[in-house]
């Protein structure tokens, strides 16, 4: 099947269901259904936290909350052009004061310096082009140690890490691989965290040299899998997730549920 890169959210896709990925990133199918809007907010919570941060100080978190939520900073940016943040509905409206909160809250405490939304792009498999790719939220960097933050907007709920599973976030543990690439740097120098926004709770781990040297070849068996799929070959994985698949409408496993 086609891919023209991996991502930690494409993997995902895959791992979830075969199938999905097929109508996602190989046929490049629209989606039936409208994005769901946790995304849309998710999106906008990032925005605004970037934002903040990359104001220094200069600006209170409400003003850029509204500039974001009025349209006045535009989301991203995509082949229609700048894509900005729609009318929140209400059980989001009730949520962001929270997270505007926690990100208030953090970043008074470990202050505004560092990357924000800091890119990377490697190949996994030199010269093949196998690439991943992706950002990640901020970087701040102390002489030679790194602490690595990721957001999260999800809601309180049984599948959020812990102290016990986040060593065995491949997220994470590719976004201190891609640092001690680029920095030359050993694994304990690099920390990372997850700051869940409601209940402002940062949840944070440093990852062995072995976890960190495992991250090229572990997504690159997922690559060269997908790559070596044929599309007639996709498996369909079949079961209470495909209630909430944007493609259930016209998948045809979806009707054998």
């Amino acid at each position: 099947m086609d891919i023209t890169h991996i991502s930690i959210s494409r993997k995902s896709v895959w791992d979830q269901c075969q199938q999905l990925y097929k109508y996602k990133y190989h046929l490049k199918t629209p989606s039936p259904e409208e994005e769901p809007f946790y995304f849309v907010y998710g999106k906008a919570v990032h925005k605004i936290a970037e934002c903040f941060v990359q104001a220094r100080g200069q600006r209170t978190i409400g003003e850029v909350a509204y500039d974001v939520l009025s349209g006045k900073i535009s989301l991203e940016r995509d082949e229609t052009g700048d894509v900005k943040c729609p009318r929140l509905p209400e059980e989001y409206k009730k949520r962001l004061p929270e997270h505007i909160r926690s990100i208030q809250k953090l970043t008074e405490q470990i202050g505004t310096d560092g990357d924000l939304e800091k890119a990377f792009e490697f190949d996994l498999d030199p010269p093949n082009n196998r690439k991943v790719k992706g950002f990640i939220d901020r970087v701040i960097r102390r002489g030679d140690n790194f602490f690595l933050l990721d957001y999260k907007t999800s809601k309180k709920n049984n599948f959020r890490k812990n102290t016990s599973t986040i060593s065995k976030d491949l997220q994470l543990r590719t976004y201190a691989r891609v640092i001690q690439r680029e920095y030359n740097v050993p694994a304990k120098n690099i920390k990372t965290s997850l700051y869940y926004l409601e209940g402002a709770n940062l949840i944070g781990c440093t990852f062995s040299e072995e976890s960190l040297a495992r991250v090229e070849s572990e997504l690159l068996n997922v690559y060269k899998d997908i790559e070596s799929t044929p599309e007639t070959q996709a498996r369909a994985s079949v079961g209470p997730s495909c209630y909430r698949c944007d493609y259930r409408k016209i998948c045809p496993y979806f009707r054998v549920i």
